[in-house]
């Protein structure tokens, strides 16, 4: 399993064309629809016409995030002396927890689901996949379908986020009477604002739900992803995308920009909160930013590296096997033409041949072992670096920050 077929082992168009019931894919599939959640949002009527949330839903749900803590903040504020946090409605994290990144992580899901479908029924369509491997991946594709429906997964992930947000709100060291989330006791302790109670249970539990859900779907995709680069791959050296027919899959990092955008808010957002405490170190804000770009990079990008190995094979194979029809042919020129006075090669196609069978094998050998272009890359990292870069804006002189970034791309 794994080994590419490259020039042999077709099906006629005929035969390869029909599908039968358990060979195709589901009709109607998706790993970002189904589960509880969604079914919570459809009852609220937060749902379109095609069964996904859109900005009413991503624009409700990040005011609600953000709404509760505030009005509890103002409430506090105004009725207990000893508690003042109006420091809330300065605190970036809050924005760029409740507000950007709970939103763009709903209204990506429609852009994601989209892409995943059309991605997913490529492999069929563009005859990836032999008669017997195409019930195979249809299995697998069903099997992601309805794992992405799970409610028990759901249920998993929002227990956890529950006890994460609680036990880490409760127990941070970055609590004070200072801060919005905390209040001064009588006994001189620190305990948590009413904001500070209710953003445990509901905002942030809400930012870490849709987050953790995101990344389950991120495995599930990537699973499905593997187990297509285990099949017998139909990889075409020849293919004009000089990444065997598999350059389409450099649409799958940007399936995931929305999720990208909004970590990097928060991390951005983070760096300007800990700005008192990491000081004016500048080279460890650059490496902060660097690191996380590096682990945006392997994770978004790692799941591709699946199908490295059967391009691998599949060059390896088209080497020879074009090597030794180019060296066929060239020989063949060469006997026919080398030793004669060429009056008649002008209007002889031989040397069209010639050219045309060296411009196959520089296919062959520039053939990519990574289905990921630079356009990929750069809209993947490009997304990421932006909010750390504007936060970067915030805590260092502009020059400065041109100059480190024109050092970096120079």
């Amino acid at each position: 399993m794994g080994a590419a077929a490259v020039t042999e082992g077709r099906k006629p168009p005929d035969e390869a064309s029909k599908v039968s019931a358990e060979e195709d894919l589901p009709e109607r599939f998706s790993i970002v629809a189904g589960g509880a959640f969604h079914i919570l949002l459809g009852r609220l009527g937060l749902l379109e016409d095609d069964g996904l949330p859109g900005r009413r839903a991503a624009i409700g749900l990040a005011l609600v995030a953000w709404v509760v803590p505030a009005l509890l903040v103002a409430a506090q504020s105004l009725l207990e002396s000893g508690y003042s946090g109006w420091d809330y409605f300065e605190d970036a994290t809050v924005y760029a927890r409740y507000l950007v990144s709970i939103y763009a992580m709903i209204v990506t899901e429609r852009l994601a689901d989209g892409r995943i479908v059309l991605l997913t029924r490529y492999f069929r369509d563009a005859g990836l996949l032999d008669v017997a491997d195409r019930a195979r991946f249809a299995a697998a594709v069903r099997a992601a379908d309805r794992r992405s429906g799970s409610r028990t997964a759901e249920l998993i992930i929002l227990v956890f986020a529950v006890a994460w947000s609680v036990v880490n709100t409760r127990y941070s060291s970055l609590i004070s009477a200072e801060s919005w989330e905390g209040v001064a006791t009588a006994g001189g302790n620190v305990a948590l604002s009413w904001a500070g109670e209710a953003s445990a249970l509901t905002s942030n539990t809400l930012f870490l739900f849709l987050l953790l859900r995101w990344f389950w779907r991120f495995f599930l995709w990537a699973g499905l992803l593997r187990r297509a680069a285990a099949l017998d791959l139909q990889i075409m050296p020849l293919h004009p995308d000089r990444c065997g027919g598999l350059g389409f899959l450099a649409i799958f990092p940007g399936i995931f920009t929305g999720l990208v955008f909004a970590l990097s808010c928060v991390i951005g957002a983070s760096l300007l909160k800990a700005a008192p405490v990491m000081g004016d170190s500048e080279q460890l804000v650059w490496f902060a930013i660097a690191t996380w770009l590096v682990l945006v990079a392997l994770v978004f990008l790692g799941p591709l590296l699946v199908f490295v190995r059967p391009l691998y094979l599949a060059r390896e194979r088209a080497m020879l096997e074009y090597g030794r029809l180019a060296h066929g042919h060239h020989k063949t020129f060469h006997r026919r033409w080398f030793g004669t006075d060429g009056t008649d090669l002008l209007g002889s196609p031989d040397p069209s041949s010639v050219s045309d069978l060296n411009a196959s094998v520089d296919n062959v050998y520039g053939m990519s072992l990574f289905p990921v272009d630079r356009s990929a890359l750069v809209l993947l990292v490009g997304t990421a670096a932006v909010p750390l870069l504007v936060a970067a804006a915030f805590r260092m002189p502009m020059g400065d920050l041109l100059g480190a970034i024109i050092n970096v791309i120079l």
